[in-house]
């Protein structure tokens, strides 16, 4: 397996997120555990599932590496969808969790042991968790990775969370009704809506959905060229790094020789603007 510069930079900023949410879910664990707080404990265990969700994701990075073989011709860069697919369904699940909990707190209330010391260092985990997503969401887009951009949407909501998480800490000393399972009820709708978003969209590229984005924009591009008459079909399939397009074209090239220059001009135009391979079925038009 050898790994391309870009697929080494996505598993570094994975891994450093992997490190830091495990780091956080010790700390939000033993806060949890010592003032009894289930939002807290839901939201320590909200950070474990982080961390598994980007071990997922760097396994999945170290896949979508593998060199093309016969049995995998444009290698196995659908492991980066997958593990799209499985961090929504990890989310999904905490979210369910949590729900369960927090309900079980509500109808049956217990106290929760404030204290200022802990709540500013809940404070800070909110204030690291908003730090990660900023620095997600710009390698994202440098590395041009949509998973890189989930986790980073990921590590927004997580923000939102701690906030509901420190601020029904601070109220549950004071209040006559269980704020704690309130707010875990809060951050567990959130995981829920959140984990459907991100399920439809990792369905959507798993399942075939047509990018009409990249689709539109190669198309304008082969019809630059002066002997393209027309485009009429163009596809295009993702493999992790690695792109393919189909693209069925009319062209005025009568001779085979002009026919396969087309092709090689076409083919290394694509290959420069975006990194892919294409294939084509030419025809020309009927004169009669």
């Amino acid at each position: 397996m050898i790994m391309t510069k870009t697929v080494k930079k996505k598993t570094g900023v994975v891994a450093l997120g992997a490190a830091i949410n495990l780091l956080l879910f010790f700390i939000k664990l033993y806060i949890g555990l010592s003032t009894n707080s289930v939002a807290i404990y839901a939201d320590s265990l909200n950070s474990l599932t982080d961390f598994a969700v980007c071990i997922a994701v760097i396994i999945g990075f170290w896949l979508s590496a593998s060199q093309k073989t016969e049995e995998y011709p444009f290698g196995k860069g659908r492991a980066e969808e997958l593990t799209e697919l499985l961090v929504s369904v990890a989310i999904l699940a905490s979210g369910g969790a949590f729900a369960y909990i927090s309900f079980e707190r509500i109808l049956y209330p217990v106290p929760v042991w404030y204290s200022s010391a802990y709540a500013v260092i809940i404070a800070v985990t909110a204030a690291v968790k908003l730090g990660l997503s900023f620095f997600f969401s710009k390698k994202s887009r440098i590395l041009g990775s949509d998973t890189i951009k989930g986790i980073a949407a990921d590590s927004r909501l997580d923000f939102l969370i701690t906030v509901c998480t420190l601020v029904s800490f601070t109220l549950s000393s004071e209040a006559g009704f269980s704020v704690d399972g309130i707010a875990g009820v809060i951050i567990s709708l959130l995981l829920i809506a959140e984990g459907i978003k991100a399920l439809r969209a990792a369905l959507e590229k798993v399942l075939g959905k047509r990018n009409g984005t990249i689709c539109d924009k190669a198309k304008m591009i082969i019809e630059t060229d002066p002997h393209v008459e027309s485009v009429e079909v163009i596809r295009y399939h993702s493999y992790g790094e690695n792109g393919v397009f189909n693209a069925d074209i009319m062209t005025d090239c009568v001779t085979a020789e002009d026919i396969k220059n087309l092709e090689r001009r076409l083919h290394k135009i694509i290959k420069e603007e975006f990194g892919s391979e294409i294939y084509f079925n030419i025809g020309g038009k009927d004169e009669n």
